[in-house]
């Protein structure tokens, strides 16, 4: 009976002070497995933007015809989702490295990345609005301008239980070089970016056509880190023919694969610059604009059936690269020693 008493009394005690202390630590776990799974999806999920559309072979035309010069603000006209807002810039450069910078990048890398935000927010204000946002200086539509988050609004939908410790990082990185520009020749610069290059930037020349001095190929590390380095894109030979058709009725796809694709010319960083297919000569950029490639970096291989692209890099590949930043942050470079290794021969500043 006393042993019986004695096991009793122990169950009673594992239940009311051990068993709660189990189920505790338990679900402290599970907040900790929750946490690292979110901060792992917004890794993956949040790529950087690139700054891949349009607006950067406008930009290269800008540059290099040059343009009327407006006079500078601190004030900056937004669009953004169509309605135009008007915003001090420290608080559009935080919204728009929030955008197209993961948050979990190191210090340093973040802060070039708003050095690069605000020099190109100055640089598109000092030549006015366009036909695209005639009311704005910059929209929030990456493939025109650059991404942007309103972070007092958006910021849990896009960090979740990050939201408020990302927003402070994030707003710091533009707080700690406030002011700050990248210049060439005393003006701000068309400071594009992209995600991720194969082992050397491009020079803009080699991607749009325009010699721009601050903007050629220099060696880039650490790019292969980004999620969608390494890609493929296999179409069978017969989508291919129709997709080619569609765009080109003239074009001549007869034979094997094989044997439409001929003189293929490289840039000196490795991106595909012209091509033939079926005879027709064609740019790298828009070989990888029709058939969605992740860059112009791409190698094709056939069979008899079938058309594969393999490409290398994230982005247009000119400018700073994103991941290549991370890894000199890495590294221990400063934001200052990034840009300048990716914008040749230009200048931090202060804005006049």
């Amino acid at each position: 009976m006393v042993k019986r008493f004695f096991l009793l009394g122990i169950l009673i005690i594992f239940l009311v002070y051990v068993a709660p202390l189990g189920f505790q630590f338990y679900q402290n776990n599970q907040a900790a497995e929750e946490t690292i799974h979110t901060v792992k999806n917004v890794e993956i999920t949040q790529e950087p933007q690139a700054s891949d559309g349009q607006n950067a072979e406008n930009t290269a035309q800008e540059e290099s015809s040059g343009g009327e010069k407006s006079a500078q603000s601190t004030m900056l006209t937004v669009s953004v989702g169509g309605t135009v807002r008007e915003m001090e810039l420290e608080d559009y450069v935080a919204g728009a490295v929030a955008a197209e910078m993961p948050a979990s990048f190191p210090e340093e890398a973040l802060r070039a990345q708003a050095v690069a935000a605000r020099t190109y927010a100055v640089y598109k204000q000092s030549l006015g609005t366009d036909d695209t946002h005639p009311d704005a200086v910059v929209c929030d539509d990456y493939t025109h301008c650059a991404a942007f988050v309103d972070l007092d609004s958006g910021a849990e939908a896009l960090w979740g239980k990050n939201a408020e410790e990302w927003s402070e990082k994030v707003r710091k990185a533009a707080e700690d070089t406030a002011g700050k520009i990248v210049t060439y020749d005393g003006k701000a610069i068309a400071a594009v970016f992209h995600a991720a290059s194969a082992e050397h930037t491009e020079a803009a020349v080699s991607v749009w056509g325009s010699d721009i001095p601050y903007l050629s190929s220099v060696e880039s590390t650490g790019d292969d880190a980004c999620p969608k380095y390494d890609a493929s894109v296999t179409l069978g030979a017969e989508e291919f023919r129709q997709i080619m058709l569609g765009k080109y009725p003239d074009i001549n796809l007869t034979g094997l694969p094989k044997t439409w694709f001929t003189e293929i010319q490289s840039s000196e960083a490795g991106g595909v610059t012209s091509c033939k297919i079926g005879g027709k000569a064609l740019k790298g950029t828009e070989v990888r604009e029709l058939f969605e490639l992740n860059s112009t970096h791409f190698t094709i291989s056939t069979t008899d059936t079938s058309i594969t692209f393999h490409t290398e890099g994230y982005g247009h590949g000119v400018g700073m690269s994103q991941y290549g930043a991370k890894r000199m942050a890495e590294d221990g470079k400063s934001y200052e020693e990034i840009l300048l290794h990716y914008y040749t021969g230009t200048e931090i500043s202060d804005i006049d």
